[in-house]
């Protein structure tokens, strides 16, 4: 075999691999949650642009590094504590966020498991 056979026979298990991995994904009971809270959140007219904004403010924060982190956090809770108190927010929320936690999980045991070095990012 030659390389660039070798090369494009790698790829095609990789590919593969993906695909088999999304489909696993995609019938998670982590994904089912999402696509049910997702849909349920759907039928209230403004409600995701609403949790949208929510998250947008939530990761400036995450990426902003400031100061003053818990006062802009306290800020954030307040101009939106009445989205937070919504059942159908809650459950959005929560299934995104063991969704995120689903790619987080898959995405560290390829970095482990390929001796990634990871190193530079500290404990």
């Amino acid at each position: 075999m030659d390389g660039q056979n070798e090369e494009n026979s790698g790829e095609n298990r990789i590919e593969a691999a993906l695909s088999q991995l999304v489909a696993a994904m995609r019938t998670s009971d982590e994904y089912m949650r999402f696509r049910h809270a997702r849909a349920k959140v759907a039928e209230f007219s403004g409600l995701q642009q609403r949790i949208d904004e929510f998250r947008a403010s939530w990761y400036a924060l995450q990426s902003s590094g400031a100061d003053d982190l818990f006062e802009q956090i306290d800020r954030v809770e307040e101009q939106h504590a009445d989205l937070r108190e919504n059942s159908y927010v809650q459950e959005f929320l929560a299934a995104e966020l063991a969704l995120c936690r689903m790619f987080q999980r898959v995405n560290w045991t390829i970095m482990q498991n390929l001796d990634f070095d990871t190193d530079f990012l500290g404990s």
